[in-house]
């Protein structure tokens, strides 16, 4: 489309659609810079030793631009805490560009790592699952040390808009204010903390934080000290860690308090420390649903105030992305598929393929063992049952035939959801690898288990629904030439009317779906094209229509 309007920057932050459509790209522009990294190394090394002068950094200026790149494709479609990640990658390259000796081969993992993290995340919002954007941390934390920032918070990540909310105050903790008593008692209790996490300064934290809010004249500054109030009564009932990140706060807040007794007019309209409030406010959401009850009844009333209450937080800590180079699932991708056919085949009498039949079981079991947990038992299984058929040069009995297509649609699809840390998985890779083993030795195969049955109907309506979809692409795709046409000469209205009928079509097939909102942006997009057609749909319909497509 040639008007502005259809960028995809204009599309809203949890619109899956924009991202599907730069997953390929963004995946593409990372493996050229990786390439562009590993191609420094090589250059490095073969000068090693050499009296020659020190690699050109540009071809590190070329990885710099392409991360450079999809770091802004990221911003464009509203996806911060990935773009963060990014940007933490390409200000780490750039660091290395004006120091290249500097970059070796464990930096260069760690940008990998991170870039596969990152599309894993994306992935996974793609497939449907839930996954925070704070599971991106502990590669943004380790190309951010690489980029040499030395301070670096889960918070980063964390893409909650903050509301500008007067937190009531604890009507039970009485009146404090900032002078040197208080701040006297507060060091005291932190220094505490510092060297007795689990011990009582969490608790005496909060009371002194809740009296002090009480005390505070200005509202803004009021809420920062309750919610550091909530924040150390998370700590003392064991909802929060005492973690590094915890203990940050402690220096942070004395600042503040020095400050404020020095300077009672300092902390005036606007000086309130927003990134000191946004990351306690963030310690709130982490201490998760457990912190909703009258045990706490600060952080409870922090979390309602908030818009957190029911919300649980995200291990931060753990890396739980990027495990795997995509580059190796879309290998494993390949090879199940060819196994398939190449099974499909035998199974359907085709005997000549069977002196072949190994070896694409030979690689999706090497993908097996590299990826899956226990996979193992299933790469044996099938690898056995290929070897068989070969020995004995026959087709596959049905029973047999059915299990290992069986064991091949699971592996397709947990290929396709990247879902490798799923509780059930290793299990489950264990129950289709005695099933086939059952078959091989003659026996009954045990009666379908119910996950097995789910997992047909989820293949068959994956099968409907891709045909489904490629159809509504082809419709769409019709519509939007007749509507480019229409754009680049307003006067061949009748490019409008040919438009009609695909969008029509569309209506038809998303209504048998169900997908009511779908339908009726559908609709929409035609009553606008008829609108044009006739002359009468103005400036209106065409933002409209833009828009939608």
């Amino acid at each position: 489309m040639t008007p502005e309007a259809a960028s995809p920057s204009a599309l809203p932050a949890d619109d899956l659609s924009a991202l599907s459509w730069v997953h390929d790209e963004v995946r593409r522009t990372l493996e050229v810079a990786h390439k562009s990294l590993r191609r420094h190394l090589r250059e490095s090394d073969s000068i090693a030793g050499a009296d020659v002068d020190a690699v050109d950094p540009a071809v590190l200026r070329q990885a710099r631009a392409q991360i450079h790149q999809a770091a802004g494709v990221l911003d464009m479609i509203g996806q911060p805490p990935a773009s963060a990640l990014l940007r933490a990658s390409e200000a780490a390259v750039q660091r290395f560009v004006a120091q290249p000796s500097r970059l070796d081969a464990a930096a260069v993992e760690t940008i990998e790592q991170a870039s596969f993290a990152l599309l894993d995340f994306v992935a996974r919002r793609l497939a449907g699952r839930e996954v925070s954007p704070m599971a991106l941390f502990p590669q943004y934390r380790a190309v951010q040390e690489l980029a040499g920032v030395a301070s670096v918070h889960p918070s980063d990540l964390w893409n909650d808009e903050v509301p500008e909310i007067d937190l009531p105050g604890d009507p039970q903790a009485g009146t404090r204010s900032v002078d040197e008593s208080f701040r006297d008692d507060v060091e005291a209790q932190m220094l505490a903390l510092l060297r007795q996490p689990r011990g009582t300064a969490p608790a005496r934290l909060s009371a002194l934080f809740a009296a002090l809010g009480n005390g505070e004249p200005m509202p803004s500054l009021a809420t920062l000290w309750r919610l550091a109030a909530a924040v150390f009564e998370g700590q003392a009932h064991g909802l929060l860690p005492v973690n590094v990140y915890g203990k940050r706060l402690v220096p942070r807040l004395l600042a503040l308090l020095r400050v404020c007794e020095s300077d009672p007019t300092a902390t005036g309209s606007g000086a309130v420390p927003s990134r000191l409030r946004r990351d306690l406010l963030f310690f709130c959401l982490q201490a998760g649903p457990a912190a909703d009850t009258a045990t706490t009844p600060k952080l409870a009333a922090a979390r309602r105030a908030f818009g957190l209450a029911g919300r649980a937080g995200a291990d931060y800590e753990a890396p739980q992305l990027g495990r795997f180079d995509p580059a190796q699932l879309a290998q494993a991708r390949k090879r199940v598929a060819a196994a398939k056919d190449a099974w499909s085949a035998v199974a359907g009498g085709e005997l000549d393929r069977l002196a072949t039949l190994a070896e694409p079981f030979a690689l999706v079991g090497d993908s097996l063992r590299r990826l899956f947990p226990g996979g193992e038992a299933l790469a044996g299984a099938l690898d056995g049952a290929a070897a068989d058929l070969a020995a004995r040069r026959a087709a596959p009995s049905p029973e047999l035939a059915m299990e290992v297509a069986t064991g091949m649609l699971y592996v397709e699809a947990s290929l396709d959801d990247a879902d490798f840390d799923h509780p059930t998985l290793r299990e489950r890779i264990g129950r289709l690898a005695q099933r086939i083993s059952t078959v091989r030795s003659g026996r009954a195969a045990p009666p379908l288990e119910d996950w097995i049955e789910d997992l047909y109907r989820r293949v068959s309506d994956r099968q409907t629904m891709g045909s489904v979809v490629q159809e509504l692409r082809a419709s769409l795709a019709d519509a939007e030439k007749q509507i480019d046409r229409f754009f680049r000469d307003p006067e061949q209205r009748d490019a409008l009317a040919q438009a009609t009928a695909p969008l029509q079509a569309m209506r038809g097939v998303l209504a048998v779906l169900g997908l009511d909102d779908a339908m009726q942006a559908v609709l929409r997009m035609r009553d606008d094209v008829q609108a044009l057609a006739a002359g009468d749909g103005g400036a209106d319909a065409v933002e409209r229509l833009t828009s939608n497509l």
